[in-house]
């Protein structure tokens, strides 16, 4: 069924070799195409967030956010740039708003009330956490 030489004395393909590896290859081409946007796109299941960030998949569009139970509720969020976004320490033990981002102001340890930090205007996602409670983290999505 195939030639069981592909190449002449020469070492170049056989006319009867092109014919048989140029549909291959043309097929092989076609099936890895690319997107026809010719932008970036968005991963599955959120935005592009930061280098080492996940994604985001449904953030709440909110400029609240308790600390309550040892989590912040809701932990992911979305606000407009320059917003500014309260927190609420309902727990009666210490928590800080840590941004990982450094020129976003974080709230030191407090054990309860509101504490509010603005938002850069910059268009992003900003990962937070407690570092008293290394399991609290939360985003906010500037959209």
């Amino acid at each position: 069924m195939f030639p069981t030489r592909l190449t002449t004395a020469s070492q170049r393909l056989a006319p009867a070799s092109l014919r048989l590896v140029s549909p291959l290859l043309i097929a092989l081409a076609l099936a890895c195409g690319g997107s026809s946007g010719g932008g970036p796109t968005t991963p599955p299941g959120g935005t592009p967030g930061t280098p080492g960030t996940p994604g985001t998949p449904n953030p709440t569009t909110t400029t609240s956010v308790s600390l309550q139970n040892s989590t912040f509720t809701p932990a992911d969020i979305q606000v407009s740039p320059g917003a500014t976004v309260t927190f609420t320490n309902v727990d009666n033990i210490n928590h800080t708003v840590t941004f990982d981002n450094t020129s976003i102001a974080s709230v030191g340890a407090y054990a309860s009330g509101e504490r509010t930090v603005t938002m850069p205007s910059a268009t992003g996602t900003y990962p937070y956490h407690c570092t008293i409670h290394g399991n609290m983290k939360g985003t906010v999505v500037v959209k």
